[in-house]
């Protein structure tokens, strides 16, 4: 018999990350990352979510400069030995999780379903209706 894992968030789980994404925000702002040509405006940390055994910390992140999603995800890999630094010296947990950083595409998805719900074909569906 095979045992599937359960992704269940617990309230330890969730307190965890919530530190996690104070902590990682708080070093965001700063803008002090050491990289060649340092962001435009911050970062904005969305979520976090921390896998079952906490070891494990996934930061959604997004910017508003007009740069690539992958370009953001490069620069912050390349400095990511000093953000965990940063994060380890705020926080007060036995162990630092890992720290990978993703896009975070929920913006994406609500201005697609905007731009959906402002569509012809759906404005005209309400006024028949």
């Amino acid at each position: 018999m095979i045992l599937k894992r359960t992704t269940e968030k617990t309230s330890r789980s969730s307190k965890v990350s919530e530190i996690i994404r104070k902590a990682i925000s708080e070093v965001l702002v700063r803008n002090e990352l050491p990289l060649d040509v340092p962001f435009n405006f911050p970062i904005n940390v969305v979520k976090v979510e921390m896998n079952s055994d906490l070891k494990i910390a996934y930061i959604y992140v997004i910017t508003h400069e007009k740069i690539d999603e992958n370009e953001i995800i490069v620069k912050l890999n390349s400095c990511k030995q000093y953000l965990a630094r940063e994060v380890t010296s705020l926080i007060n947990l036995k162990f630092s999780p890992k720290l990978v950083f993703r896009n975070d595409k929920s913006i994406n998805e609500i201005s697609n379903l905007e731009k959906l719900l402002r569509s012809k074909k759906i404005l005209n569906d309400l006024k028949t209706n």
